[in-house]
């Protein structure tokens, strides 16, 4: 008996340490961990990869008429979904209701999202740094799980369907009945549709949207695709955005760790973040004989002039693991600097340029020009 209940004691330490999991620098999260929360995207600073949601429902009680919005933070490998492709936090429309899974802030940086007034602290959620944030129909999707229409009712404004497929773990995984209207768009190939084309038995996937019920978790369905040549074209189109801004912007990784030579330069070993399109690891790989370029970025993945501050390093090793933790490539690239930039250095953020994307300077508000901004 006292074996049994130590083992229980364990398993409930195991499970409050995954929720609370507090992130680190240097260290990704571990499997299964993190505060799954979902909510209608409200607020957006992309450039500093931030937001803020309504959380849906209504708890604490009467949280949707009297309580504050969410504000959240994406952690530096934070990875985002839109049309079942990566995405930016800037292609997630506001408006969308997403899911996500978060933590609570990292050491130092508790002050990163402003506090509540006084007098709403009772609706203080401390899960507020995200590790990933995706659209109904990138989170139902990747799980396995679509929707089959059961009944439409043009009339009411009522769409009522049943999950097919795999059950999601969490979000909505039971019969359910969403509103939808006129202002709803049904995609069937590459075409806009009508509501009298949504036939039931059909499979979907869906996004959702705010409904005046949304105190009692009702939600309007904004975007309907009522087969695959819709989905794969959405996805593609995604794709696509996701894989231009990359380019122009260069995939972000950390350091892991820094060899310095005697007399200037070393070698500097790093980890790609996870969450971006394969094409873009398959680049860097296929061009590595050519060297990458390596600029210092800050937390929120904004660096300072990629053409200044970058220095080329010559790749002495690619390895790959299989099964990375969620928030990692399993990429990890060492390589030799005939000079070092200050930012290279273990735990901090850098971006990585393959040889053959074409430089693109960057908007004045996407850089960091002062130490202030630090």
């Amino acid at each position: 008996m006292l074996t049994l209940v130590a083992c229980l004691f364990a398993f409930l330490a195991v499970a409050q340490d995954k929720s609370d999991h507090v992130p680190k620098p240097g260290e990704f999260p571990p499997p299964d961990s993190g505060h799954y929360l979902s909510g209608e995207l409200v607020m957006l600073d992309p450039v500093n990869r931030r937001g803020a949601l309504r959380i849906d429902g209504n708890e604490p009680h009467d949280r949707y008429h009297a309580g504050p919005l969410h504000s959240f933070a994406l952690l530096p490998y934070a990875m985002c979904w839109f049309n079942g492709a990566p995405a930016e936090l800037r292609d997630i429309p506001i408006g969308t209701h997403v899911h996500g899974y978060f933590f609570v802030p990292p050491p130092g940086e508790e002050q990163t999202l402003p506090p509540l007034p006084k007098g709403q602290e009772k609706f203080a959620i401390k899960y507020n740094h995200a590790l990933s944030l995706e659209d109904d129909f990138s989170f139902y999707q990747r799980r396995g799980q679509a929707w089959k229409v059961v009944s439409l009712d043009v009339a009411k404004g009522k769409l009522n369907v049943v999950p097919t497929g795999k059950s999601a773990k969490d979000g909505i995984n039971r019969p359910y009945i969403f509103d939808i209207d006129s202002v709803t768009r049904v995609w069937q190939g590459r075409m806009l549709v009508e509501l009298k084309d949504i036939s039931p038995d059909t499979i979907v996937q869906l996004n959702l949207a705010w409904s005046q019920g949304w105190r009692d978790k009702e939600f309007t369905v904004s975007d309907l695709w009522l087969d695959e040549a819709s989905r794969q074209f959405a996805t593609e189109l995604q794709r696509r955005r996701h894989v231009r801004y990359q380019r122009q912007r260069w995939v972000p990784g950390w350091i892991d760790a820094v060899e310095n030579f005697d007399f200037g330069g070393g070698l500097v070993t790093l980890t790609l973040f996870g969450g971006m399109d394969a094409a873009l690891y398959h680049e860097l790989k296929t061009t590595q004989d050519k060297g990458f370029g390596v600029a210092a970025a800050e937390k929120t993945l904004r660096t300072w002039y990629h053409r200044g501050d970058k220095k080329i390093g010559q790749v002495l090793e690619w390895k790959e693991t299989a099964n990375p933790p969620l928030g990692s490539s399993g990429i990890q690239v060492r390589l030799k600097f005939t000079e070092l930039l200050d930012g290279y250095r273990p735990g901090r953020i850098v971006r990585v340029k393959c040889h053959d994307w074409i430089f693109v300077t960057m908007p004045p508000e996407e850089r960091m020009k002062s130490l202030e901004e630090r």
